[in-house]
């Protein structure tokens, strides 16, 4: 129960806050959109044809606490002052404002516009308001044309519309209009326009260096009569380009003034009248105001003299004229001409003087100079600054008087140099001049024997710094030349070993090697063969058989193979020259001896001293050397000479072809 209580306390109190809302909003009065409130009677209040209507306006000011002033009625593009200073103050209203306007047959039959202006409290304000002068039951047509712009510029396209209404209850037939100024030939001709119908038309016109003005002229025929329309409020397509050029140029400062010519050029096409120049303290340019047509021009000089009682003048030049609407024409550039007072270099004698009141010392590294500074000149100098070249600015001045002017100046010195110092100031044309300059020498105290080290010329500075320059970036680039140099080698270097370190290895014991490099010398001096033998093939072939016959076959470590040779013709067979390794010669038994020089004196016989190298070859059925019978019974069998020949395979240029033999592997193949 408590609760509901509590609910229907609080909706009581709501609904009497939403009553006194709705008291509040009933008594406060409603506002006005409008600012003002007009009305508008006619008489006549319609016509048959173009006349005069006087019109009478009631103007209420809604405002409760602006009057309204400068109150005026806009008609047609005329403005009319009305109420002639008079106000309508706050709340009030002003009637019986009467305005006789001549309305034209084309503004028959529809609204009639009508820009009422005042002002509110300094601010300007505006509202329209329309009036319909009905049109009498003789039928008209009407007819309007719009431009989608108006100002244009020579060769542009201006595209015009003309609107035909017949608001009547007739149709209309034989309608032509035509526009003398806008084309030669007629926009339309013989169309028919039906009761309360419409139609438009596009008419694109090039404009051309002068203004023009739409006068149409529409003929059509209506209930059997044929009937002229022509009066239309005027639309002009204007060439307006409303401009002036102005460019001034300052001459020479002379003792009698600076002379500046001013030019002025209508670049327009329009003429501005009643010009006039001024500058910036309003004195007249020229004497008599003076008008210029498009293209014409007109140059003015003017002379300003400055004064010495003030050191600098801003002058500016404004021009002022009327365009062809008597509306207010002004040029006004921002361009300042700085204008100084003539000062010439015989007005100014300025000198400077400097000595030394405590001598420089070695223990302090001080001095104490002073400083005289004479002015004999006949203009005011100001921004008086004295300084040396290396130390700086030594002392300020704001003006320079008349006369002596001395300073004393303690000087912090690292060594005794000469002191150049300088004083430049501003004279009354605002140059900044350099007025006068002295050198001051500085030496060593008494207190030292050491003598003063001269300053060297800037100047010799500079050339020695650009030699040096220049031979410091020489060495530089010496430098990184050796550095990439060395660097190439490493490379070059590293590239080699990784070389050998990619290529196959044989591994050859120390005979082997002794051969490989007899092979080569061998190869390298290609011997030729003659009749008579050799005496290390008659010992090797004696090694061979007595291997043979007294040493057993020992198996040794498998060597190192060759691939077997590809099969070449007899023709291309290279001639390969066996040279193996020196030995200490063995023992042999005469019967090896004995078969050993048979066998080589057979096998040689098969080749010429026109052979530039030589070859084993195994020797042939059909030759057998000839032995005595007991020989020839006590061996078992005839040994085998094998033919090691060379078969070609691609080598590098300068490789020469190894050939391995090892020792008993003939034998080996015999027993087998």
């Amino acid at each position: 129960m408590k609760q509901r209580k509590t609910a229907n306390a609080f909706l009581a109190r709501l609904l009497g806050a939403a009553v006194a809302l709705v008291c509040v909003f009933a008594f406060i009065p409603t506002a006005h959109a409008e600012e003002a409130r007009i009305n508008i009677n006619a008489n006549p209040s319609e016509l048959t044809d173009a006349g005069n209507v006087t019109f009478t306006f009631e103007i209420a000011n809604y405002n409760a606490d602006y009057p309204m002033s400068d109150v005026g009625i806009t008609y047609n593009g005329k403005l009319y002052d009305v109420l002639h200073g008079a106000q309508i103050p706050p709340s009030g209203s002003a009637r019986d404002i009467a305005l006789n306007l001549a309305v034209p047959q084309s503004q028959l039959g529809k609204p009639i516009t009508f820009l009422i202006t005042w002002t509110r409290n300094g601010e300007p304000m505006s509202q329209e308001a329309q009036y319909t002068v009905a049109q009498a039951e003789n039928p008209i047509i009407t007819v309007t044309r719009t431009a989608h712009k108006t100002n244009a510029k020579p060769g542009d396209k201006v595209t015009v519309t003309y609107t035909i209404k017949n608001t009547t209850k007739f149709d209309m037939t034989d309608i032509t209009l035509i526009d003398e100024n806008i084309s030669d030939q007629p926009i339309f001709q013989n169309e028919t326009l039906r009761a309360s119908r419409t139609t438009s038309y596009d008419f694109a016109y090039t404009m051309g260096d002068q203004s023009v003005t739409s006068t149409p002229i529409v003929t059509y025929t209506v209930n059997g009569k044929a009937k002229t329309f022509s009066s239309l409020e005027p639309l002009e397509l204007v060439m307006v380009r409303i401009q002036l050029d102005m460019r001034v140029q300052a001459g020479t400062p002379t003792s009698t003034g600076v002379t500046f010519t001013i030019d002025v050029t209508n670049s327009g096409t329009q003429a501005i009248s009643s010009i006039s120049i001024v500058d910036e303290r309003g004195n007249p340019v020229n004497d008599a105001p003076f008008n210029l047509a498009p293209g014409e021009n007109r140059s003015l000089s003017y002379i300003v003299v400055p004064l010495m009682t003030e050191p600098l003048r801003n002058v500016q030049f404004k021009l002022t004229g009327t365009d062809p609407f008597a509306q207010p024409y002004e040029l006004a550039p921002a361009d300042i001409y700085e204008v100084y007072p003539y000062v010439d270099a015989s007005q100014i004698n300025v000198s400077v003087r400097a000595e030394t009141v405590t001598p420089w010392t070695q223990e302090s590294g001080k001095l104490t100079a002073r400083i005289t500074i004479t002015n004999h000149s006949t203009v005011e100098l100001t921004g008086i600054t004295v300084s040396e070249t290396v130390i700086g600015v030594i002392k300020n001045y704001d003006l320079l008087p008349v006369g002596e002017t001395t300073f004393d100046q303690e000087i912090q010195l690292g060594s005794p140099r000469n002191l150049n110092i300088t004083v430049k100031g501003y004279d009354p044309t605002g140059t900044n001049r350099a007025l006068a300059n002295c050198v001051m020498p500085v030496a060593y105290g008494t207190e030292t024997a050491a003598p003063a080290t001269p300053t060297p010329q800037q100047t010799a500075g500079r050339e020695f710094n650009i030699f040096g320059g220049i031979n410091n970036g020489i060495a530089i680039i010496l430098i990184i030349l050796g550095v990439l140099m060395v660097l190439s080698v490493i490379i070059l270097v590293a590239l080699t070993a990784m070389e050998r370190a990619r290529a196959p290895k044989i591994d050859l014991d120390d005979d082997d090697d002794d051969f490989f490099e007899q092979q080569h010398t061998h190869h390298a001096t290609r011997p030729m063969y003659h009749d008579a033998p050799d005496p290390e093939e008659i010992s090797y072939t004696q090694r061979m058989f007595a291997v043979k016959d007294e040493e057993p076959f020992v198996p040794k470590q498998e060597p190192i193979r060759l691939p077997p040779p590809p099969v070449v013709k007899p023709s291309e067979q290279p001639h390969v020259v066996f040279a193996p390794p020196p030995r200490q010669p063995e023992p042999v038994s005469p019967r090896a001896d004995e078969l050993a020089q048979r066998l080589v004196e057979t096998a040689r016989t098969r080749y010429t001293e026109a052979q530039s190298t030589a070859e084993y070859r195994p020797v042939s059925e059909e030759v057998k050397p000839y032995v005595p019978q007991a020989q020839q019974k006590a061996q078992a069998a005839a040994p085998r000479v094998f033919d090691y020949k060379k078969q070609p395979k691609p080598q590098s240029a300068h490789k020469q072809p190894v050939m391995r033999i090892q020792k008993g592997f003939a034998e080996a193949d015999d027993e087998e």
